[in-house]
């Protein structure tokens, strides 16, 4: 199984005080047919449970787990849309944050090996963009 990347979850990892959770994310060229069916029915059944949930906890959830399905599948810019999704509804810390950093990152090094400057810049604005909103979380959770 090859590693696309490892991420460091959870709110209380983040400071240390937990033991760290890595997560290990599959290529979908290594997954088999029916493994990718199943995700791709996972993911249209995310989608219909975030058009009908009410509560904003139950649609961050969903739209994690929606991201979680796309990276499995390979599909980074459906798995970036659905974590911003996530963090439109309520910034803060958690899976969301925590996997965006890395695939921003991983975009980033994609514009930098094509020498897509516009590329790279949208990725360190975006990646920018999400610390800013982490010191925005920090500070409300200051008062």
């Amino acid at each position: 199984m090859t590693k696309i990347a490892d991420f460091v979850m959870g709110d209380d990892a983040m400071f240390g005080f937990n033991k760290k959770k890595k997560v290990e994310f599959t290529n979908a060229k290594e997954l088999t047919s029916k493994e990718i069916e199943n995700l791709i029915i996972r993911a249209a059944n995310l989608k219909k449970e975030i058009s009908e949930a009410n509560a904003d906890d139950e649609k961050i959830k969903l739209y994690e787990d929606l991201g979680t399905v796309y990276v499995k599948l390979n599909q980074t810019d459906n798995a970036i849309f659905a974590y911003e999704a996530s963090l439109k509804i309520k910034e803060q810390f958690g899976d969301a944050y925590n996997v965006l950093l890395n695939l921003y990152e991983e975009k980033r090094k994609i514009a930098a090996v094509a020498k897509d400057d516009a590329e790279i810049q949208k990725w360190i604005g975006k990646t920018d963009s999400l610390l800013d909103m982490s010191k925005r979380v920090l500070r409300s959770n200051m008062f």
